[in-house]
């Protein structure tokens, strides 16, 4: 694998015993830590607040891009009969991605019991107080990102902040936000370390997660009784001062400078630049089993670009960066990626493609067709999202295994704070002012765009803003929420028959990425959320939980 030191979250604590989602369904609470064997160094105390992060790099690592899927972004390749239902939009309450298997829900209730348990567990430890609260401080951040993840998918929760009692009612959407993601993400601002993001949760993360909370919050939801809900304006202002004090004074900044495998966009995702200065929440995966990310797999479509490219035969002319014609002189099945394992669950669509424009050099590096082996040879392969890929893992370097590839995958970035507050700042104000059209070009200038068009209307600005955070945070998980609070869902439908054209780089029409069948189905009013698993559901109905609208 890479040759590299890695700041990593994720501790294997081998002699404590994760609780498994199997025993989260019969109601046992999911603590981790024996506390009377544990807590009795600061040692202890960061290994169990690790532990809560490894739910995080769980889901993230695998299943978490399904909340995307069939957005106007992402489709999955022909013959994946397990996103089917998502293509169609028939999912149910026992669709297998929510069963205990999979992860999308119980994962993230591990990981709040174990955050529960370290905010208890710690804040009876006898230590320097200081340290006892960054602790805390990194528990309940990652509480309150695991509720709001779980509220946006799922609405209503149980609310539960301390103790193991977990036969409770459904608590309403607004009062989780009140009373734990928005206290839990400020805590963690005041008590969070201060330095670059290096893996753990520092006061910037939590005030860029702050941030898009508060922008959340102001947009449109549909509740778990099927209303629909417009949030409070006030929050764009509240956004706005978050976002502006991490772009004023934390120690983030854009990476400017292009790295020998990636344009300045890209470096972020480059394997020597983990934890870059832009970075401020990164997953970091190990090469061990069980702790890898499996996301070149998932998001891989094909080996090679037989068809996207030519036959196996033909020679295709590629060029570099720069438009200069390299003479290649191999063919397209010499020029494949070598035979590995993929699924072609997340996939690019030709119409994320359509809108870049022309000379944005995220588009290539979002939407990956080729790989240059720095000195080394060129690969082609059909369209993949550069984010989710391990190189190593597709030129098949010694060591490397699609299973558990230790690419990073990142969360939230200070690109996220400029577009954050430029959005939040026009919506606040009543029209864009200059510092939200700084954030907004350093954006495009950094892409090889010029300046946003200056002097626009608000709902100009609006639509401009939109669009570059769909190009800029392409494949980042954010595209259906996004959709969501700006009330665009509806009419992000597509026909689903995805066919990549000549003028997209494809040497003739090819529907290689795509459902079993074509239409524009529009995206239904209760997959505004998506279900509650039905086995917990379950469980649950004699304390009163009732099944998400249109779910039944």
């Amino acid at each position: 694998m890479k040759n590299k030191i890695k700041n990593t979250v994720i501790i294997l604590l081998i002699s404590l015993g994760y609780v498994s989602c199997s025993d989260f369904l019969v109601e046992e609470p999911p603590t981790f830590i024996a506390a009377e064997n544990f807590y009795k160094t600061e040692e202890d105390a960061r290994n169990a607040v690790d532990g809560v992060y490894e739910r995080m790099a769980n889901v993230f690592g695998r299943r978490w891009m399904s909340i995307d899927l069939y957005t106007d972004d992402i489709v999955s390749k022909r013959g994946n009969t397990w996103t089917t239902p998502m293509a169609n939009h028939t999912v149910t309450p026992s669709f297998e991605l929510f069963d205990d298997n999979h992860d999308i829900y119980f994962d993230w209730w591990i990981g709040i019991g174990r955050a529960n348990d370290v905010i208890k567990n710690a804040s009876a430890m006898d230590l320097n107080q200081d340290f006892v609260n960054l602790i805390i401080g990194e528990a309940r951040a990652l509480r309150g990102f695991y509720y709001y993840n779980l509220v946006r998918a799922f609405g209503d929760m149980p609310l539960i902040i301390e103790g193991s009692d977990w036969e409770v009612a459904r608590t309403d959407v607004d009062d989780i936000y009140n009373q734990i993601i928005i206290p839990d993400l400020l805590f963690a601002a005041e008590h969070c370390s201060i330095g670059l993001h290096d893996g753990h949760i520092t006061k910037w993360t939590a005030k860029v997660i702050l941030a898009e909370v508060y922008l959340t919050r102001a947009g449109k939801r549909r509740t778990s009784q099927g209303v629909f809900v417009q949030g409070d304006a006030s929050n764009y202002a509240l956004a706005r001062d978050m976002a502006k004090d991490v772009i004023d004074n934390s120690p983030h900044s854009l990476n400017l400078v292009a790295s020998q495998t990636a344009p300045a966009y890209g470096v972020a995702w480059d394997s020597n630049n983990t934890f870059s200065k832009e970075s401020m929440l990164e997953i970091s995966y190990l090469p061990i089993d069980g702790i890898g990310n499996w996301m070149t797999r998932e998001g891989r479509g094909a080996n090679n670009g037989v068809n996207y490219w030519g036959r196996a035969n033909d020679v295709p002319e590629l060029f570099d960066k720069n438009g200069n014609d390299i003479g290649n002189t191999a063919t397209v099945d010499e020029l494949s990626f070598p035979r590995t394992n993929n699924a072609g669950i997340y996939l690019p669509t030709p119409h994320l493609y359509d809108a870049f424009e022309d000379g944005d050099e995220r588009r290539d590096f979002n939407i990956m067709t080729r790989y240059d082996v720095p000195n080394g040879p060129t690969y082609l392969t059909q369209p993949m999202f550069r984010k989710f890929v391990d190189t190593d893992v597709l030129t098949l370097v010694e060591g490397s295994d699609f299973r558990y590839a230790d690419n990073n995958t990142i969360l939230f970035r200070f690109a996220d704070a400029l577009l954050i507050y430029a959005e939040a700042q026009n919506e606040a104000d009543g029209a864009p002012n200059n510092d939200a059209y700084k954030a907004v070009n350093d954006i495009r200038n950094r892409a090889g765009l010029d300046d946003l068009t200056p002097n626009l209307s608000q709902s100009d600005f609006r639509t401009a803003i939109w669009k570059e955070r769909r190009l800029e945070f392409a494949g980042e998980y954010k595209r259906k929420f996004d959709l969501i609070r700006t009330d665009r869902l509806t009419n992000c439908t597509f026909p689903i028959n995805i066919i990549w054209e000549a003028e997209q780089g494809s040497v003739r029409s090819l529907n290689a990425v795509s459902a079993d069948f074509s239409g524009n189905i529009q995206w239904p009013d209760n997959e505004w959320l998506w279900p509650i698993p039905q086995a917990q559901l379950e469980i649950n109905l004699k304390y009163g939980w009732i099944q998400n609208k249109g779910y039944e």
